[in-house]
């Protein structure tokens, strides 16, 4: 049973090891085959294979969205397949040279966990990033204009010189425009994705200019200030509350990392805690008690303005 289970564990391992160095070294190919001058119907057919081997993997429309937004260099298969492989390869090696329940099922937890939290945690890094790109995608498409482009060039000329992710959100605006989809819904998708309230302000300044007439320029060094003194004062928010913020990350994170720690250097002293009526009662109450601690902690910190 240990060795097939140390199979099972050696097998995963392998397969985790592999997605993680093609996710790697993908952009290092990617060059390579362009330098090397390989052809164009090869890449699509080497494409049309990787999609053909997780065609049987259901995603999610909320998953490939945070997995597009968040800058990983996966697709939401490939996501799917590590997460999988994060959850049961650890709790399987360990079980295979130290049979512990406890100790596997942490273990299976903290897979079961991670992988999403670091996805939320690149969204919501990349959101953060997008905000603070705005304001000077806005003084690019400000001085665009006073150029003598249109709307629609100067749009395209922040969508090609700015990177991501504001760049490919506006180059994905650019194109539904083309396409003949209006400003306002254009930008509001983006907005939608992103959770801008920034480029909302933005959206409706541009169509009630468009509807009422005057200088879009100085509109947007408006919204562009406007912006540059929002992320100011968020910026002297999140100084001031960092404490705050830390203290309940680690009041929180340190009883589920002391049992972890204790679990594995002395299983016998905290048996109790599940094998006994008391025991189950004194962790179900700590977790609440745990819950309800960080959503306080969250309410405090979390000052709108």
């Amino acid at each position: 049973m240990e060795m097939i289970v140390l199979a099972s564990a050696a097998v995963l391992s392998f397969c985790a090891v592999d997605i993680l160095l093609g996710i790697l070294l993908r952009k290092k190919l990617q060059v390579q085959e362009r330098l090397n001058g390989i052809n164009k119907e090869t890449a699509v057919k080497d494409e049309k294979k990787d999609k053909q081997l997780f065609r049987f993997i259901h995603v999610s429309k909320r998953l490939k969205e945070q997995v597009s937004l968040s800058g990983v260099r996966m697709r939401p298969e490939e996501f799917l397949v590590l997460w999988f492989l994060v959850i049961f390869a650890p709790p399987m090696l360990l079980f295979a040279f130290s049979p512990n329940l406890i100790q596997c099922m942490g273990l299976l937890l903290i897979g079961l966990a991670v992988p999403p939290c670091c996805l939320q945690i690149a969204t919501s890094r990349q959101r953060a990033l997008f905000e603070t790109q705005l304001g000077d995608a806005l003084m690019v498409l400000s001085n665009g204009l006073r150029a003598g482009f249109s709307f629609e060039q100067a749009l395209e000329n922040v969508s090609e010189d700015l990177e991501a992710p504001i760049g490919s959100e506006f180059n994905m605006v650019v194109r539904e425009l083309k396409l003949g989809e209006d400003v306002e819904h254009a930008f509001l998708k983006v907005a939608e994705r992103m959770k801008s309230d920034d480029l909302k302000l933005l959206t409706t300044a541009v169509v009630v200019q468009q509807k009422v007439g005057g200088n879009l320029s100085e509109i947007l060094d408006t919204i562009s200030q406007t912006i540059r003194d929002r992320l100011s004062i968020k910026r002297s928010v999140k100084t001031l509350t960092a404490q705050g913020r830390i203290s309940g990350k680690v009041v929180g994170a340190l009883p589920v990392l002391l049992l972890l720690a204790i679990s594995f250097l002395n299983p016998g002293y905290v048996s109790p805690l599940f094998s006994s009526m008391m025991g189950r009662l004194m962790l179900v109450v700590g977790l609440g008690m745990e819950l309800l601690g960080f959503l306080v902690i969250s309410r405090i910190v979390d000052i709108k303005f």
